[in-house]
């Protein structure tokens, strides 16, 4: 089965007094590549992240992003070696200047640092199992996506498969014909068996026709199969290239308005297929 690379995925949940939310994107690219944007405080989690995401998987650019909000102060901590520096400096100046008020603890801890609000730190045993979860529920809403345009791609790509079936067999008509017709004008102009023959297989597009048969056979197999192959989109690609050199031959050979024709077709046909494929993972 064929799977696209075009998905968007969401998922939330609240933690205590926390929203956490995943959001996963992913567009078509030759290879594996993640990139994740997160709060700093969670960044331990991101190589987890991304094996995770290539476990599920295996092609495309993929974007993932997650998101707090919510009570996300931690303790108040108070700094007591700078407080009694502050109280020491304020004694001095006191002493120096002589000067009559008090010292108070508002006093002291209006100044900076002394009393600090600290962020609130997670540890992986709490906070993975959730992340998880969230992964699992939006990696689906991603691949349901994906399947969706796999399904378009492999409607499309069968299509164009069998519009090269009928022009292959149109070509095996007008060939026979045309080999006919050119043995009879060689008979009366050639000298012998060896130069007739040498000359209809330089225009006889046969072998062609027969593994360009064989190339579209297999590639719809492949489509249509319903095992589990996982990702074939390259492999869907490089068959399509094989019928595209085999095209590229029969054009070249092609002496005829008819075949010519015909052959631009199939490699029209070739061209949409191997866009197609771009998009398959």
């Amino acid at each position: 089965m064929i799977m696209g690379m075009t998905g968007f995925g969401r998922a939330q949940a609240k933690y205590k007094n926390i929203e956490l939310s995943v959001q996963i994107r992913s567009v078509n690219h030759r290879f594996f590549e993640v990139v994740c944007h997160m709060p700093e405080r969670l960044l331990f989690l991101e190589h987890k992240i991304k094996q995770y995401l290539h476990g599920r998987l295996k092609r495309g650019r993929i974007s993932f992003n997650l998101f707090l909000a919510g009570n996300l102060s931690g303790e108040v901590k108070l700094d007591k070696d700078l407080a009694g520096q502050y109280a020491a400096s304020l004694r001095l100046l006191q002493k120096e200047l002589r000067l009559k008020d008090e010292l108070s603890v508002t006093a002291i801890s209006a100044f900076p640092g002394v009393f600090n609000l600290a962020e609130k730190q997670f540890s992986e045993e709490t906070i993975w199992p959730r992340i998880e979860k969230l992964l699992n529920s939006a990696g689906n809403n991603l691949l349901t996506m994906r399947a969706k345009e796999g399904r378009v791609i492999c409607s499309d790509v069968l299509l164009r498969a069998r519009k090269i079936t009928g022009n292959i067999s149109l070509i095996k008509k007008r060939l026979s014909v045309i080999i006919g017709e050119k043995r009879k004008k060689l008979k009366k102009s050639a000298n012998n068996i060896e130069e007739i023959s040498a000359i209809i297989k330089n225009c006889d597009i046969s072998e062609e026709i027969t593994r360009l048969g064989f190339h579209v056979k297999v590639f719809s197999e492949k489509v249509k199969s319903k095992k589990s192959q996982g990702p074939i989109g390259k492999e869907l690609d490089f068959i399509a290239q094989e019928m595209q050199r085999e095209a590229n031959t029969m054009g070249a050979k092609s002496q005829d308005a008819f075949l010519s024709s015909a052959v631009i077709e199939i490699k029209s046909q070739i061209e949409k297929i191997r866009e197609q494929l771009q998009n398959a993972e």
